[in-house]
């Protein structure tokens, strides 16, 4: 509901590459992106604008005394994306690369061992910039500490040295022209439609699905992007699997989820001082802390974003008005339970908290509201079915990232997960990678 930007969708990306290699380019437009963020934090304002010797530069001027750290650390972020460009392009088997990697590709072995803190605390001293440079981590929901290396690293790349674009019209465009190419291909899409059965042979192998409506498809090959806890405990029908599942998925942590607060204004959003499309706003240097205050509920103190995508594309509002989407951490735990009138006056109680510490950088915002709504974790747990609402999925920690993240193959021949839940991760991009990379396995399997 609401897709600001995705990382490599800009001309030399990955993801534009794929989508102009399949046609997909030519049904709709994209809106190159100047820059990704204003970045505030109590003592620091600046401008993320996808260049890294910018970026680099106004840490220099901030933190002269660590000026030769800065340009190692940029120095090593670019290593580790070309190593990580290079793995992922090589034709060499798997477990060759595994042999390899200690040599060839030493920074990806490191950064999978290490915390965004640890790596982090190896180049610099400065703890302010230390926070400054793990600000990414709220794109992952997971505080520094816990945020795995690799992930982190990818993440900051993405974001901030390496330009990226919006779709015209918003990103419902970029989905319709998948599904009129998967149609245009042959293919049969349905909507409101729910699989209620995935059945195999004995459990070893996929022969068909079964809907909601009593429909039965044989195949021999399912692609799910269903959340594992419903694609592996519930869909299977062999009990023998699920309870393995069962097992191995309540072990592995989630992320937290989120409130979000829609808003349609009179006037355009950048008339009360909206000067960049996104505003990130830190409350404090420690991450940690904030991550706590998310999760407690603090909302008064808990660091925030505002997003005003008619500032990229005035198309997506009426002329003359604006909106905004204000967001914030937040954990299942403080919303579960309430009842009816109880839930309402809540959403109503934080979304006018987040109104406020919103006008402190945009004065008058309160006077200026038209329309208003609210997604609570409830909210994203009943449009997604994400248990507890999770934004991420599974949560990008050292142990749940990388390798070790959860496999698009399973224990079902022919069965095969997709999406922020499996590799490699969560955001448009990285579930790009793995709807690609699914498909590249049913290939594989189908010879």
């Amino acid at each position: 509901a609401a897709i600001h930007c995705v990382d490599d969708l800009g001309p030399d990306g990955y993801i534009r590459e794929f989508l102009d290699e399949y046609g997909i380019s030519n049904k709709i437009g994209y809106i190159e992106l100047e820059h990704f963020a204003r970045v505030l934090f109590p003592e620091h304002d600046f401008i993320a604008d996808f260049n890294p010797k910018h970026f680099a530069d106004y840490l220099k001027s901030n933190f002269p005394d660590e000026s030769a750290a800065i340009d190692n650390f940029f120095s090593s972020v670019e290593k580790f994306y070309k190593q990580i460009d290079d793995f992922t392009s090589s034709d060499l088997p798997l477990w060759i690369k595994l042999v390899l990697s200690p040599f060839r590709y030493n920074l990806i072995v490191k950064s999978s061992m290490m915390s965004a803190k640890g790596i982090l605390d190896k180049f610099f001293k400065n703890e302010k910039l230390k926070s400054i440079l793990s600000e990414v981590w709220r794109y992952s929901g997971v505080a520094p500490s816990e945020f795995s290396a690799f992930y982190f690293l990818i993440t900051f790349y993405g974001y901030y040295c390496h330009s990226t674009a919006s779709v015209k019209g918003g990103f419902g465009r970029l989905f319709g022209a998948i599904v009129d190419e998967i149609r245009n291909s042959g293919s049969q899409v349905m909507f409101n439609t729910s699989v209620s059965r995935i059945v195999t042979d004995n459990g070893k192998k996929v022969k068909s699905v079964i809907t909601d409506r009593g429909e039965i498809f044989e195949t021999k090959t399912v692609i799910c992007n269903a959340n594992p806890f419903v694609a592996l405990t519930e869909l299977l029908d062999n009990q023998r699997l699920r309870d393995f599942y069962v097992k191995k998925l309540s072990s592995m942590d989630k992320t937290v989820s989120a409130v979000q607060v829609y808003l349609g204004l009179k006037v355009p959003a950048k008339d009360l001082g909206m000067s960049q499309f996104m505003f990130s706003i830190n409350s404090t240097y420690n991450h940690e802390e904030a991550f706590k205050r998310c999760v407690a509920g603090d909302y008064d103190g808990c660091s925030f974003a505002i997003v005003d995508h008619a500032r990229v594309d005035s198309s997506l509002v009426t002329e003359g008005r604006g909106s905004l989407v204000i967001m914030t951490f937040d954990s299942y735990q403080n919303w579960r339970g309430l009842k009816n009138d109880d839930y309402r006056a809540k959403k109503e109680e934080v979304a006018q908290k987040l109104i406020k510490r919103a006008e402190q950088y945009l004065p008058g915002l309160s006077n200026y509201i038209e329309v208003m709504e609210v997604a609570t974790p409830l909210t994203f747990e009943r449009y997604s079915l994400s248990p507890e609402g999770s934004i991420y999925g599974f949560a990008q920690t050292i142990l749940q990232s990388g390798i070790n993240r959860l496999p698009l193959n399973t224990k079902v021949k022919g069965l095969f997960l997709t999406g922020a839940w499996t590799k490699p991760g969560h955001g448009v991009h990285g579930c790009f990678i793995s709807g690609i990379d699914a498909a590249d396995l049913v290939l594989k399997s189908l010879r």
